[in-house]
């Protein structure tokens, strides 16, 4: 009785358990289920993040590799183009290397030159048999058989010249061999006729001009050849930076602006584009250390041939002269007398010159030279250029303002003495 009375007391609990925990088993199953769900949605996530991002690696890979060989192919071609370049300078180089030299501007030695501590650089002149001290030293250029051209400043106050080539051959020349033309800071140098086969040889070249009005422009390739520091048959390179510029010292020749590295025995060297034709002749630097900082300034090639063709045919180069001392006209004379343009106003007429002839007073104030209107920034300087540059004997109508009235008046035009700065 009590086995069954346990048996069935046991089958009731286990019953009631069962009814109990039915619910938690349950409920642990399905947990179990959404884990297992939950694994295999993050199982298949993953495995398409990784698919995605193993093909984006690929895509990503393909596309650095096509982007490198690109790049490749691209500095293939620029290392094709530089070495084009390079070469295309190397060949100037070769071009135009023997028409350049080495000007020395030589002087008697004084005693102080000849002691041991002098620093004084003596040079021996063959010809001569002598010693003489370097004053000075710059750069030329071979122009044609016979021709050498450099700065006046170069050669100013030399009493000898050694021009030593680009082969090493030098020879001496002797001062009256040389004309000079002080405004434009040019001097032609002309050698013997009777030269030595050696330097025959070196001398028998002949430069090519470019035309620097038409075919030079800004950001065109210039290079400079000369002696910079006594460095002979120097090569730098840059571009031309600027035209018409105008310097305190050569007020009446526009020139070109390089970066081209010029330094001191630069002058007097020549400025060439890419294809080796003249575009200039190296005359100064701007500079608060006396050496290059980038900005040098070159004698356009039109400006040298013009006046290098004068030089040679007359030994001089005539300009225009009206003998008039001038200024600025003042803003507030302009503004009273309606100029709205440049002006320049007279203060002194120079007697017996081409102003004078022509009945210029002081106090008049000149508005047009021919039929050019004087420019409003700087207009003395601009009518000085124009006066220049007309021939002596030329006959040109001024208009001027007299007594607050234009008229014209007609000038014929003198010439400027050599020796005027």
């Amino acid at each position: 009785m009590w086995t069954r009375t346990i048996s069935a007391l046991l089958f009731l609990g286990m019953g009631a358990l069962l009814v109990f925990i039915a619910p938690y088993i349950k409920a642990h199953w399905r947990s179990v289920d959404s884990r297992a769900d939950a694994e295999a949605v993050y199982l298949t996530r993953r495995a398409e993040l990784r698919a995605d991002a193993e093909a984006y690696l690929a895509k990503r890979r393909a596309e650095l590799k096509q982007d490198a060989e690109h790049a490749e192919k691209s500095l293939a071609t620029l290392d094709r183009k530089l070495d084009l370049t390079s070469l295309g300078f190397r060949e100037v180089a070769r071009k135009v290397a023997p028409l350049v030299v080495n000007v020395q501007n030589l002087r008697e030695p004084k005693p102080g030159d000849l002691g041991p501590f002098s620093k004084r650089n003596l040079v021996y002149d063959p010809e001569k048999d002598q010693k003489f001290a370097q004053a000075g030293v710059g750069s030329g250029l071979i122009l044609k058989p016979g021709l050498i051209l450099s700065n006046y400043h170069v050669v100013k106050g030399g009493q000898r010249l050694r021009i030593t080539f680009a082969s090493g051959h030098s020879i001496g020349i002797d001062m009256d061999a040389v004309v000079v033309d002080a405004v434009t800071d040019l001097a032609v140098i002309k050698l013997p006729d009777n030269l030595p086969e050696d330097i025959k040889v070196d001398a028998d070249f002949t430069t090519i001009y470019a035309d620097s009005d038409a075919d030079v422009q800004v950001g065109d390739f210039a290079l400079a050849v000369g002696s910079p520091l006594g460095l002979k048959q120097t090569l730098t390179q840059g571009v031309v930076s600027a035209k018409g510029r105008l310097l305190d010292m050569l007020d009446m020749v526009e020139l070109l602006q390089t970066d081209a590295a010029i330094n001191p025995g630069n002058s007097g060297g020549p400025l060439f584009d890419q294809r080796g034709k003249l575009i200039g002749i190296n005359v100064a630097i701007a500079s608060d250390n006396g050496v290059n900082q980038g900005i040098g300034f070159s004698i356009p090639s039109n400006t040298v041939r013009k006046i290098v063709d004068q030089l040679l045919k007359t030994g001089e180069v005539p300009r225009g002269y009206l003998g008039i001392a001038l200024e600025d006209l003042p803003g507030s004379k302009a503004k009273a007398l309606a100029i709205e343009d440049g002006g320049v106003q007279v203060l002194q007429v120079m007697p017996g010159q081409a102003a004078d002839a022509a009945g210029i007073r002081a106090g008049d104030v000149i508005v047009k030279y021919k039929n050019d209107q004087l420019f409003r920034g700087q207009p003395s300087r601009h009518l000085r250029q124009l006066i220049i540059d007309t021939a002596p004997g030329t006959a040109v109508p001024l208009e001027i303002v007299r007594n607050g009235a234009a008229e014209i008046i007609r000038v014929t035009i003198g010439r400027r003495p050599v020796d005027l700065p």
